[in-house]
Protein backbone atom coordinates (compact mmCIF):
# COMPACT_ATOMS: atom_id res chain seq x y z
CA UNK A 1 0.00 0.00 0.00
CA UNK A 2 1.46 3.14 -1.00
CA UNK A 3 2.50 5.84 1.77
CA UNK A 4 0.26 9.22 2.23
CA UNK A 5 2.36 12.04 2.37
CA UNK A 6 1.71 14.04 5.47
CA UNK A 7 2.22 17.35 3.40
CA UNK A 8 -0.36 16.16 1.40
CA UNK A 9 -3.22 18.59 0.03
CA UNK A 10 -5.76 14.90 0.13
CA UNK A 11 -7.78 15.54 3.11
CA UNK A 12 -11.02 14.28 4.78
CA UNK A 13 -13.87 16.39 3.01
CA UNK A 14 -15.07 17.60 6.56
CA UNK A 15 -11.58 18.41 7.05
CA UNK A 16 -10.96 20.50 4.07
CA UNK A 17 -14.22 22.38 5.03
CA UNK A 18 -13.49 22.95 8.49
CA UNK A 19 -10.14 24.23 7.47
CA UNK A 20 -11.14 26.51 4.60
CA UNK A 21 -13.79 28.07 6.91
CA UNK A 22 -11.07 28.85 9.89
CA UNK A 23 -8.59 30.07 7.36
CA UNK A 24 -10.87 33.04 6.47
CA UNK A 25 -11.99 33.73 9.92
CA UNK A 26 -11.04 37.01 11.43
CA UNK A 27 -10.06 37.32 14.89
CA UNK A 28 -12.00 38.79 17.49
CA UNK A 29 -9.78 41.95 17.94
CA UNK A 30 -9.67 42.50 14.19
CA UNK A 31 -13.43 42.34 14.33
CA UNK A 32 -13.43 45.09 16.79
CA UNK A 33 -10.55 46.94 15.25
CA UNK A 34 -13.18 46.58 11.86
CA UNK A 35 -15.88 47.77 13.89
CA UNK A 36 -14.01 50.98 15.26
CA UNK A 37 -13.23 51.97 11.75
CA UNK A 38 -16.70 51.43 10.97
CA UNK A 39 -17.79 53.50 12.95
CA UNK A 40 -15.64 56.37 13.26
CA UNK A 41 -16.12 56.46 9.45
CA UNK A 42 -20.27 56.71 10.21
CA UNK A 43 -19.45 59.50 12.64
CA UNK A 44 -17.34 61.22 10.09
CA UNK A 45 -20.38 60.88 6.97
CA UNK A 46 -22.71 62.32 10.05
CA UNK A 47 -20.46 64.99 10.70
CA UNK A 48 -20.00 66.64 7.36
CA UNK A 49 -23.87 65.90 7.16
CA UNK A 50 -24.02 68.22 9.67
CA UNK A 51 -22.10 70.69 8.98
CA UNK A 52 -23.93 71.10 5.37
CA UNK A 53 -27.37 70.86 7.35
CA UNK A 54 -25.75 73.72 9.65
CA UNK A 55 -24.97 75.90 6.55
CA UNK A 56 -28.44 75.36 5.75
CA UNK A 57 -29.69 75.40 8.85
CA UNK A 58 -32.28 78.95 8.69
CA UNK A 59 -34.13 77.02 5.64
CA UNK A 60 -34.54 74.05 8.02
CA UNK A 61 -35.98 75.97 10.79
CA UNK A 62 -38.41 77.84 8.02
CA UNK A 63 -39.32 74.15 7.14
CA UNK A 64 -39.87 73.12 10.80
CA UNK A 65 -41.77 76.80 11.93
CA UNK A 66 -43.62 76.55 8.92
CA UNK A 67 -46.88 74.88 10.33
CA UNK A 68 -46.80 76.98 13.47
CA UNK A 69 -47.25 80.21 11.24
CA UNK A 70 -49.22 78.50 8.87
CA UNK A 71 -51.62 77.71 11.78
CA UNK A 72 -51.56 80.88 13.39
CA UNK A 73 -52.56 82.65 9.93
CA UNK A 74 -55.21 80.19 10.26
CA UNK A 75 -56.49 81.04 13.29
CA UNK A 76 -56.32 84.55 12.55
CA UNK A 77 -58.19 84.20 9.08
CA UNK A 78 -60.71 82.34 11.49
CA UNK A 79 -60.98 85.40 13.81
CA UNK A 80 -59.76 82.52 16.52
CA UNK A 81 -62.32 80.08 15.99
CA UNK A 82 -62.49 76.82 18.38
CA UNK A 83 -60.11 73.88 18.03
CA UNK A 84 -63.34 71.98 16.46
CA UNK A 85 -63.83 74.58 13.61
CA UNK A 86 -59.68 74.79 12.86
CA UNK A 87 -59.39 71.46 12.45
CA UNK A 88 -62.63 71.34 9.71
CA UNK A 89 -61.27 74.37 8.18
CA UNK A 90 -58.02 72.28 7.86
CA UNK A 91 -59.96 69.34 6.60
CA UNK A 92 -61.89 71.47 3.99
CA UNK A 93 -58.45 73.04 2.44
CA UNK A 94 -56.95 69.69 2.03
CA UNK A 95 -60.40 68.63 0.41
CA UNK A 96 -60.18 71.64 -2.25
CA UNK A 97 -56.69 71.56 -2.55
CA UNK A 98 -54.86 70.42 -5.69
CA UNK A 99 -52.13 68.02 -4.61
CA UNK A 100 -49.46 69.72 -6.03
CA UNK A 101 -49.80 72.45 -3.90
CA UNK A 102 -50.15 70.39 -0.55
CA UNK A 103 -47.14 69.12 -1.02
CA UNK A 104 -45.12 72.42 -2.28
CA UNK A 105 -41.82 72.76 -0.38
CA UNK A 106 -42.66 75.13 2.73
CA UNK A 107 -39.83 77.09 2.92
CA UNK A 108 -40.91 78.65 -0.58
CA UNK A 109 -44.09 79.54 -0.19
CA UNK A 110 -45.05 82.87 0.79
CA UNK A 111 -47.63 84.12 3.16
CA UNK A 112 -49.32 87.94 2.84
CA UNK A 113 -49.85 88.71 6.87
CA UNK A 114 -46.93 88.75 8.84
CA UNK A 115 -47.19 87.06 12.37
CA UNK A 116 -48.34 89.04 15.07
CA UNK A 117 -45.12 89.99 17.37
CA UNK A 118 -47.62 88.08 20.15
CA UNK A 119 -47.81 84.79 18.48
CA UNK A 120 -44.11 84.74 17.69
CA UNK A 121 -42.12 82.08 18.44
CA UNK A 122 -39.19 83.26 21.73
CA UNK A 123 -35.98 82.20 22.67
CA UNK A 124 -35.92 82.42 26.52
CA UNK A 125 -31.97 82.09 27.04
CA UNK A 126 -29.37 83.44 25.41
CA UNK A 127 -27.90 80.27 23.44
CA UNK A 128 -31.26 78.50 23.04
CA UNK A 129 -31.26 79.56 19.16
CA UNK A 130 -27.72 78.47 18.99
CA UNK A 131 -28.72 74.80 20.77
CA UNK A 132 -32.00 74.47 18.97
CA UNK A 133 -29.97 75.23 15.37
CA UNK A 134 -27.11 72.36 16.36
CA UNK A 135 -30.03 70.11 17.20
CA UNK A 136 -31.49 70.37 13.84
CA UNK A 137 -28.23 70.12 12.36
CA UNK A 138 -27.60 66.84 13.99
CA UNK A 139 -30.17 65.43 13.29
CA UNK A 140 -30.34 66.61 9.68
CA UNK A 141 -27.23 65.01 9.21
CA UNK A 142 -28.08 62.06 10.53
CA UNK A 143 -30.72 61.76 8.22
CA UNK A 144 -28.40 62.14 5.10
CA UNK A 145 -25.89 59.95 6.14
CA UNK A 146 -28.22 57.29 6.62
CA UNK A 147 -26.98 55.54 3.46
CA UNK A 148 -23.19 55.64 4.33
CA UNK A 149 -24.01 54.49 7.77
CA UNK A 150 -25.80 51.53 6.23
CA UNK A 151 -23.22 51.02 3.59
CA UNK A 152 -20.60 50.24 7.00
CA UNK A 153 -23.28 48.22 8.61
CA UNK A 154 -23.62 46.37 5.52
CA UNK A 155 -20.08 45.73 5.24
CA UNK A 156 -19.68 44.66 8.72
CA UNK A 157 -22.65 42.23 8.93
CA UNK A 158 -22.27 40.75 5.32
CA UNK A 159 -19.63 38.82 5.65
CA UNK A 160 -21.54 36.69 8.78
CA UNK A 161 -24.98 36.06 6.64
CA UNK A 162 -26.32 32.80 4.73
CA UNK A 163 -26.85 33.87 1.19
CA UNK A 164 -30.64 33.82 1.70
CA UNK A 165 -30.34 36.71 4.14
CA UNK A 166 -28.17 38.81 2.14
CA UNK A 167 -30.74 38.59 -0.64
CA UNK A 168 -33.08 40.06 2.55
CA UNK A 169 -30.86 42.37 4.09
CA UNK A 170 -30.36 44.86 1.56
CA UNK A 171 -34.85 45.65 0.11
CA UNK A 172 -35.40 45.45 4.02
CA UNK A 173 -33.07 48.68 4.50
CA UNK A 174 -34.59 50.13 1.41
CA UNK A 175 -37.95 49.56 2.75
CA UNK A 176 -36.59 50.99 6.03
CA UNK A 177 -35.66 54.19 4.57
CA UNK A 178 -38.43 54.57 2.32
CA UNK A 179 -41.42 53.70 5.49
CA UNK A 180 -39.59 55.80 7.65
CA UNK A 181 -39.68 59.16 4.98
CA UNK A 182 -43.47 58.29 4.28
CA UNK A 183 -43.58 58.35 8.32
CA UNK A 184 -42.36 61.81 8.83
CA UNK A 185 -44.56 63.27 5.91
CA UNK A 186 -47.54 61.93 7.53
CA UNK A 187 -46.69 63.68 10.81
CA UNK A 188 -45.36 66.87 8.99
CA UNK A 189 -48.44 67.41 6.55
CA UNK A 190 -51.60 66.33 8.47
CA UNK A 191 -50.66 65.10 12.30
CA UNK A 192 -48.40 68.52 13.03
CA UNK A 193 -51.11 70.59 11.42
CA UNK A 194 -54.36 68.65 13.05
CA UNK A 195 -52.67 69.36 16.44
CA UNK A 196 -51.49 72.86 16.27
CA UNK A 197 -54.74 74.12 15.21
CA UNK A 198 -56.10 72.38 18.08
CA UNK A 199 -54.11 73.50 20.58
CA UNK A 200 -54.13 76.99 19.32
CA UNK A 201 -58.00 76.37 19.14
CA UNK A 202 -57.80 75.90 22.67
CA UNK A 203 -56.63 79.32 23.93
CA UNK A 204 -59.85 81.45 25.05
CA UNK A 205 -60.22 85.17 23.91
CA UNK A 206 -58.44 87.11 26.53
CA UNK A 207 -55.50 84.77 26.77
CA UNK A 208 -52.83 84.63 24.30
CA UNK A 209 -49.47 82.42 24.87
CA UNK A 210 -45.96 82.80 23.21
CA UNK A 211 -44.96 79.00 22.67
CA UNK A 212 -40.70 78.76 23.18
CA UNK A 213 -38.61 77.70 20.62
CA UNK A 214 -36.50 75.34 21.65
CA UNK A 215 -39.58 73.29 23.20
CA UNK A 216 -41.78 73.76 19.92
CA UNK A 217 -38.75 72.20 17.59
CA UNK A 218 -38.69 69.53 20.23
CA UNK A 219 -41.92 68.60 20.23
CA UNK A 220 -41.65 68.73 16.00
CA UNK A 221 -38.80 66.31 16.16
CA UNK A 222 -39.91 64.03 18.55
CA UNK A 223 -42.99 63.96 16.77
CA UNK A 224 -41.47 63.08 13.09
CA UNK A 225 -39.29 61.06 14.99
CA UNK A 226 -41.91 58.82 16.32
CA UNK A 227 -44.04 58.96 13.14
CA UNK A 228 -40.74 57.53 11.32
CA UNK A 229 -40.13 54.78 13.87
CA UNK A 230 -44.05 53.46 13.80
CA UNK A 231 -44.10 53.55 10.23
CA UNK A 232 -41.18 50.55 10.21
CA UNK A 233 -43.54 48.04 12.04
CA UNK A 234 -44.44 46.42 8.29
CA UNK A 235 -40.78 46.58 7.31
CA UNK A 236 -40.23 44.85 10.78
CA UNK A 237 -42.93 41.95 10.52
CA UNK A 238 -41.58 41.46 6.92
CA UNK A 239 -38.15 40.36 8.26
CA UNK A 240 -39.41 38.72 11.02
CA UNK A 241 -41.55 36.93 9.50
CA UNK A 242 -39.05 35.83 6.55
CA UNK A 243 -36.62 34.23 9.39
CA UNK A 244 -39.98 32.42 11.12
CA UNK A 245 -40.09 33.97 14.19
CA UNK A 246 -43.63 35.46 14.39
CA UNK A 247 -46.17 34.16 11.81
CA UNK A 248 -49.77 35.72 11.04
CA UNK A 249 -51.40 33.55 13.37
CA UNK A 250 -49.41 34.62 16.28
CA UNK A 251 -49.92 38.02 15.27
CA UNK A 252 -53.62 37.75 15.39
CA UNK A 253 -53.67 36.05 19.32
CA UNK A 254 -51.84 39.10 20.20
CA UNK A 255 -53.82 41.60 18.74
CA UNK A 256 -55.30 42.58 22.10
CA UNK A 257 -52.27 43.36 23.65
CA UNK A 258 -50.52 44.81 20.50
CA UNK A 259 -53.77 47.81 20.89
CA UNK A 260 -52.22 47.90 24.28
CA UNK A 261 -49.31 48.35 23.24
CA UNK A 262 -49.73 50.73 20.53
CA UNK A 263 -51.65 53.23 22.84
CA UNK A 264 -48.19 53.05 25.01
CA UNK A 265 -45.89 54.17 22.49
CA UNK A 266 -48.72 56.80 20.96
CA UNK A 267 -48.48 58.11 24.95
CA UNK A 268 -44.66 57.67 25.03
CA UNK A 269 -43.83 60.11 21.86
CA UNK A 270 -46.97 62.45 21.79
CA UNK A 271 -47.26 65.03 24.07
CA UNK A 272 -49.50 64.23 27.00
CA UNK A 273 -53.19 65.02 25.82
CA UNK A 274 -56.19 62.76 24.55
CA UNK A 275 -55.78 63.80 20.85
CA UNK A 276 -52.03 63.81 19.31
CA UNK A 277 -52.24 59.93 21.42
CA UNK A 278 -55.54 59.36 19.32
CA UNK A 279 -53.62 60.93 16.39
CA UNK A 280 -50.34 58.42 15.98
CA UNK A 281 -51.98 55.64 17.81
CA UNK A 282 -55.06 55.38 14.70
CA UNK A 283 -52.38 54.78 12.16
CA UNK A 284 -50.21 52.41 13.89
CA UNK A 285 -53.44 50.10 14.69
CA UNK A 286 -53.69 50.01 10.52
CA UNK A 287 -50.16 49.49 10.39
CA UNK A 288 -50.50 46.26 12.52
CA UNK A 289 -53.47 45.56 10.29
CA UNK A 290 -51.18 45.58 7.49
CA UNK A 291 -48.36 44.00 9.53
CA UNK A 292 -50.23 40.80 9.38
CA UNK A 293 -51.15 40.68 6.15
CA UNK A 294 -47.25 41.48 5.25
CA UNK A 295 -46.09 38.66 7.68
CA UNK A 296 -48.70 36.19 5.74
CA UNK A 297 -47.08 37.10 2.32
CA UNK A 298 -43.48 36.46 3.92
CA UNK A 299 -44.27 33.30 5.56
CA UNK A 300 -45.42 31.96 2.30
CA UNK A 301 -42.85 32.95 0.56
CA UNK A 302 -40.27 31.52 3.19
CA UNK A 303 -42.70 28.04 2.50
CA UNK A 304 -41.91 28.63 -0.98
CA UNK A 305 -38.03 28.77 -0.30
CA UNK A 306 -37.90 25.68 2.21
CA UNK A 307 -39.74 23.19 -0.10
CA UNK A 308 -37.20 24.65 -2.91
CA UNK A 309 -34.65 23.84 -0.53
CA UNK A 310 -35.74 20.00 0.24
CA UNK A 311 -36.15 19.57 -3.44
Amino acid sequence: MAAVDSNSDLKPVGETQISSKTSVEMPFLDHLEELRWRILKSLAAVFVGSIFCFVFSDNLMKILTYPYEDAVHSMLTDDNSGPIDAIQEFLLRYRDAELSSIFTTPSIRETDVAIPPNRQLQSLRPMTYFFVTLQVAILGGVFLALPIVFHHFWRFVAPGLLVQERHLFLPVIGLSVGCFSFGGLIAYYIVLPLGLRFFLGLEPQDMTSQWAVDEYISFVLRLLLGFGLVFELPVISLLLAKLGVITPKLMRKFRRYAIVAIFMVAAIFTPPDPISQFLMALPLLGLYEISIWVAKLGSRSRSHNEADARA
